[in-house]
């Protein structure tokens, strides 16, 4: 390697290690904000003698599931840009690609600073788990509609072989896009569920089948993160020191074939529109009236 390589490559080193503190900092926000919530809700809790242990685990599984995607998200964020950007340097890499990444990231973060806010005591007080189920399902929806985009894709390699790490980093995109789809189809089946058997607002989990719902939405977040980690795991982890690469599961290996990755990406996106179809039934699309529907339940 050239010394103009050698300092190519530790200027692209130096690109990748700012944009992880970017978000790092993003996360500890996130974090101390949640923190802070579950501080206040459990504080006020106890000074007004109203302690119920069913409520403190009802507010422990809110938190847990937002405290599991808010760690996944951060892990996967940085192994992606180690494991996408740290190849060959940032010079095989395309810049509007790129640029898309960055964009892709720091927005998906935005959904996900809300779901921190939701959890303080103020908004609890007025809307119950209601911001937190919306900001939850727009971090599906966001990520959801970013994955769709190109893949980050440079130079093909000068012998003509295929680039295994390209296909299974683009295998584990298509993956992370069929998941969110799938996962949205059966949150949103969920709350119009809860709609219909009566409950104004399903989300504000204070009483009755509100708690049922939030507790179902929760799980149903915690297990999508574990089935995201259980299969993203070999391609965004690195291997131990002298072994070979980890093998991903048959999933993603299917997905490595650039035409089953074209009918995977049309069936989420037969999985979008049904959950557009399913949120405008459920009337979620008025942000106003599920306001006012929550302050009032």
């Amino acid at each position: 390697m050239s010394l103009q390589d050698e300092e190519f490559r530790r200027q692209s080193d130096r690109t990748v290690d700012n944009l992880r503190s970017l978000y790092a900092i993003l996360f500890a926000l996130s974090l101390g904000l949640a923190l802070t919530g579950t501080y206040d809700k459990v504080h006020a809790a106890l000074v007004g003698q109203n302690f119920n242990a069913v409520s403190l685990a009802h507010h422990g599984l809110v938190t847990l599931s937002f405290l599991v995607t808010l760690s996944l998200f951060h892990y996967q964020t940085d192994r992606y840009m180690d494991v996408t950007y740290r190849g060959a340097g940032l010079l095989v890499v395309r810049p509007p690609i790129f640029l898309l990444d960055l964009v892709r990231g720091l927005l998906s973060m935005a959904p996900i600073y809300l779901m921190a806010q939701s959890l303080g005591a103020a908004p609890f007080q007025q809307v119950g788990f209601t911001w937190y189920v919306l900001a939850a399902s727009l971090f599906l929806l966001s990520n959801t509609l970013f994955l769709s985009w190109a893949g980050v894709r440079g130079k093909p390699p000068s012998d003509g072989a295929p680039d295994v790490a390209a296909s299974r980093i683009e295998a584990l995109r298509v993956f992370w896009l069929l998941l969110n789809s799938a996962c949205m189809v059966l949150l949103f089946a969920v709350y119009r569920l809860f709609r219909s058997a009566g409950e104004v607002c399903p989300a504000r989990g204070e009483e009755g089948l509100q708690v049922g719902f939030v507790a179902a939405f929760c799980l149903i977040l915690i297990a999508r993160d574990m089935v995201d980690i259980s299969q993203s795991w070999p391609v965004l982890h690195p291997a131990d020191p002298g072994s070979g690469p980890v093998t991903p599961g048959r999933l993603l290996t299917w997905l490595e074939r650039a035409d089953r990755r074209r009918w995977i990406r049309a069936l989420a996106l037969v999985l979008v529109l049904a959950t557009v179809i399913l949120v405008a039934r459920a009337g979620v699309w008025d942000i106003l009236a599920v306001t006012r529907n929550c302050m009032s339940a």
